[in-house]
C-alpha cells in the first residue's frame, strides 16, 4: 500500500536541508509569479498591453509571437512616433497597477525569511512596500548603480532589493525588449558581472520563477558552464516539477522544491514557505527573533490547548470525531495524498467513504483544511498541531501494520 510519508520524504528532506543552509547571506531571487497574486500582469499580458498602446498611436502591431522580439518590434514602432517604453509605463492607465498594487501574503512570508538580500526582475513596488509597512525599509538598488553593487559585493551592504530588470519608479531603465535583454544577459555589463560573482559565492533561492523563465535558464546555463554545480547551493520553488527534480540536481546542481497547483493556484507555495519558516526556527532557535512571523505561522508554532475543540464546536455546534481524525491525519504528514487519507480513515478507522468525502469537503469549505488537485494540506493554526498530536498514536500503529503486511 502507498505510504504518504515515503512520497513526501524527498520534499521534506529538501526543505530540511534548505533550512540548515539558510542564513542572512542567502539571496532570494524573486520572479514574476510572486506578483501575480496582487493582480500584476504576466509578461505575455504586459506585451499585449504594449501592443494595445502602440495600436492606439497608429503603430503597426503585426509583431512576432516571441515575447522578447514582439516587445522589441513594438518599442521600435513607438520610437518612430516619438514615444518610448517609458512613456507607455507612465501614460497607459493599466500600468498604474505597478505603483498602486498592495502586498499579499506571499510578500509577507518573503519578508519574514531571515535574509534581506533580494534580487527581483519585477518592476512593481510590492516588496519595498511590504518591508516599509513592517517598519524595516530596505535599500533599493537600481540596474547600473555600480557603487551600490560594489558595496553588496564587498558585503558592506547586506540589506538590499536589487531591481535587476528596472523599476516602475525609473521606467527609463526597464528591460522588456530583446535588444536590452540580450545586452543585459549576454553583453559585458557590471550588472551581469555582479550577478555571476554572487552565484559563485552565495546560496540562491528562486521564488516565483518558472522552469522556462529566461533569467532562470540563463543562470542554469551559467552553472553548467562553470562545471562545478555540486559545489554550489541553488534552490528553486517550482510548480509541478517532480519529474525533473533528479535531473536538475544531478546535472545542474539546482535543488527543485516541488509544489502543486494549476493555473493561478499557488496556495501550496505559501504552504511550503510557511513550512520553511518553521523549519528554519527549529534548526536555530536564535533565528526566531529575526523572523517576524505572520499570524498563521505563529499560531501553528505555539501550542494552544483545546483550540481544536473550540474550532470544531464553532463550526458544527458539536464535536465530530471524524473531523478530528481528518485534520490530525493531514497535519501529521503536513501534506498528504487524498487517497492516503481515505485509505486510513476507511480501512483502518472504519468510517464510510461517503462520510469521509462529505466531511473533507465541509472542512475545506469552512477553510479549516486546504487542498490542491491531489493533496490535502493543513491550515497553519494551532488546532492543526493539536489534532496531529491527538491522532499520532493511531497513525504510528497504522504505519507499523502497513510495514508488516
Amino acid at each position: 500500500m502507498y505510504l504518504p510519508n515515503v512520497i513526501q520524504g524527498r520534499r521534506v528532506e529538501l526543505l530540511d536541508k534548505l533550512a540548515k543552509e539558510f542564513n542572512q547571506d542567502t539571496i532570494l531571487f524573486i520572479g514574476s509569479g510572486v506578483s501575480n497574486s496582487a493582480g500584476l500582469p504576466s509578461w505575455r499580458k504586459l506585451v499585449d498591453w504594449l501592443r494595445d498602446y502602440t495600436l492606439g498611436l497608429g503603430g503597426d502591431v503585426e509583431a512576432a509571437n516571441d515575447l522578447l522580439k514582439a516587445s522589441s518590434a513594438l518599442i521600435s514602432e513607438l520610437e518612430e512616433r516619438g514615444k518610448s517604453l517609458s512613456d507607455f509605463f507612465e501614460d497607459d492607465d493599466k500600468c498604474s497597477i505597478f505603483r498602486t498594487a498592495e502586498p499579499q501574503e506571499i510578500h509577507q512570508l518573503i519578508r519574514q525569511l531571515p535574509t534581506s538580500s533580494i534580487i527581483t526582475t519585477n518592476y512593481d513596488l510590492l516588496l519595498e512596500k511590504s518591508y516599509g509597512m513592517a517598519g524595516c525599509p530596505i535599500q533599493i538598488v537600481h540596474k547600473g548603480e555600480n557603487q551600490l553593487l560594489n558595496s553588496i559585493s564587498r558585503s558592506s551592504l547586506k540589506s538590499y532589493l536589487y531591481k535587476y530588470h528596472g523599476c516602475i519608479s525609473q521606467p527609463q531603465k526597464i528591460v522588456l525588449d530583446y535588444q536590452h535583454y540580450s545586452s543585459l544577459i549576454h553583453g559585458l555589463s557590471s550588472d551581469m558581472d555582479f550577478l555571476k560573482s554572487l552565484i559563485k559565492t552565495k546560496t540562491f533561492v528562486f521564488i516565483g520563477a518558472g522552469l522556462e523563465d529566461p533569467d532562470f535558464n540563463h543562470i542554469r546555463d551559467y552553472l553548467n558552464e562553470i562545471n562545478q554545480p555540486c559545489n554550489l547551493e541553488f534552490w528553486a520553488f517550482m510548480r509541478n516539477c517532480e519529474a525533473k527534480v533528479d535531473y536538475f540536481k544531478k546535472y545542474l546542481g539546482i535543488n527543485l522544491i516541488n509544489y502543486t497547483g494549476q493555473d493561478s493556484d499557488h496556495s501550496d507555495l505559501l504552504n511550503k514557505l510557511e513550512e520553511l519558516l518553521s523549519k528554519i526556527i527549529s534548526v536555530d532557535e536564535r533565528k526566531r527573533e529575526a523572523i517576524e512571523l505572520v499570524k498563521p505561522v505563529a499560531q501553528y508554532l505555539e501550542r494552544n490547548d483545546d483550540h481544536l475543540r473550540q474550532v470544531l464546536v464553532q463550526a458544527n455546534e458539536n464535536i465530530i470525531p471524524l473531523d478530528e481524525q481528518i485534520l490530525g491525519f493531514v497535519a501529521f504528514f503536513d501534506s498528504v495524498a487524498k487517497k492516503s487519507c481515505f485509505g486510513y480513515l476507511n480501512e483502518y478507522k472504519g468510517y464510510e467513504l461517503p462520510d469521509i468525502s462529505n466531511r473533507i469537503e465541509y472542512l475545506i469549505n469552512r477553510k479549516l483544511l486546504k487542498q490542491t488537485e491531489n493533496y490535502l494540506l493543513p491550515v497553519r493554526e494551532s488546532y492543526s498541531k493539536e489534532a496531529a498530536e491527538i491522532v499520532e498514536d493511531d497513525i504510528m500503529n497504522y504505519l507499523a501494520e502497513l510495514e508488516n503486511e
